[in-house]
Formats: structure tokens, C-alpha cells, sequence
């Protein structure tokens, strides 16, 4: 009786132990893959951020027009903003605008990138806001004649 060739029998107790021989190749196509992972993990929480830091900007905006509305005083209404919420006052511009009975209120933030590969290519993102409130002082100083 003629034996099958060494090879031959080396492949078939593999199958049946179930050792294909393609360990290497998994490992090597998870080095390729996990870097591209991490930078999309990364992306998202960049995007989860951003998400963030705009509300935030909204909120800063209605809290000074709402101050804006009932004080009429811009100043207090930009401290108002600054101090609304966690963003770093430094990045946020405030402006304040009153036109007839309505007071408008523009919060422009520049967000920071936290991904190191977009950091590379930009150093803050800018968001911007905008609330317009009814100015409930416009109704006494339309009684008093002061109104414009």
C-alpha cells in the first residue's frame, strides 16, 4: 500500500483540528483595520462634541436675549451669555441688537477640534446662533413717548 504524500497528511490533520494556518493573515488585517476604526471612533465623538458645543451656543443666546429683553441693558446681557454656560468665554462673541420691540442676540463660538488629524487642518470650527425675543420694556416706553 502506497502512503499519501507528508504534505498531503499534514494539511488533512490541520482541517480536522481545525488549525486552517490563517492566524497570521487575521492579525495582519487587524493592524490594517484598527487604526482606520479608531479615526472614525474619534470623528464621531468630534461630531458628538460639536453637537454639544451648538446647543450650548443656543442657550447662551436665548439666556442674553432674554436678559436683553426684560433689562434692555447689553452689557448685562452679554455677561449673560458668557456666564449661561460651560464654553470658554474667550472663544464667544456676543452681540446684541435691538430693533423696534424686538431684541436679537448673535452668539458666534469657535468650537475646538479635539481630533488630532483635523486639528492638523483646522484649529476650531465656528458655530453661530441666533434669538430673536419680543422686548417687553417696548410697550412702557411707548406709553412714556420714548420709544423710537
Amino acid at each position: 500500500m502506497r502512503r499519501p504524500p507528508y504534505r498531503a497528511v499534514r494539511q488533512y490533520r490541520a482541517v480536522r483540528r481545525g488549525d486552517s494556518g490563517q492566524q497570521g493573515q487575521a492579525t495582519v488585517e487587524l493592524a490594517l483595520v484598527l487604526p482606520l476604526l479608531f479615526l472614525l471612533i474619534l470623528l464621531v465623538v468630534q461630531a458628538g462634541l460639536l453637537c454639544r458645543d451648538q446647543l450650548l451656543a443656543t442657550h447662551a443666546a436665548r439666556q442674553a436675549a432674554r436678559v436683553a429683553a426684560i433689562d434692555g441693558d447689553d452689557a448685562a446681557a452679554v455677561d449673560a451669555a458668557r456666564g449661561a454656560t460651560g464654553l470658554v468665554p474667550g472663544r464667544m462673541e456676543v452681540a446684541v441688537a435691538h430693533a423696534g420691540d424686538l431684541v436679537t442676540v448673535t452668539v458666534r463660538y469657535d468650537s475646538p477640534v479635539v481630533v488630532p488629524l483635523l486639528r492638523a487642518m483646522r484649529s476650531g470650527m465656528a458655530l453661530e446662533s441666533t434669538v430673536t425675543m419680543y422686548d417687553e420694556r417696548y410697550d412702557e416706553r411707548t406709553l412714556d413717548g420714548t420709544a423710537p
